[in-house]
């Protein structure tokens, strides 16, 4: 399956807590995160009941994902 990036500053779908997606970090600077790697495709998201959403996607919900 492919990969996108996405950078831990950026309020995206795949730096959320809520994003059910398959992700790791994929970059580090300075011993932190600084890029995320997500699995490209649609996956729930546990505040938008019914809704796929992509990890490039964004919300008003977003909740900085406990891992960064």
């Amino acid at each position: 399956m492919s990969t996108t990036s996405v950078l831990v500053k950026d309020k995206k779908c795949g730096t959320c807590e809520y994003w059910a997606g398959e992700r790791v970090i994929s970059r580090m600077i300075d011993n932190k995160p600084h890029s995320i790697s997500v699995v490209s495709g649609s996956y729930s998201c546990a505040v938008q009941a019914k809704k796929t959403i992509q990890g490039t996607g964004t919300c008003m919900k977003w909740k900085k994902w406990c891992s960064l």
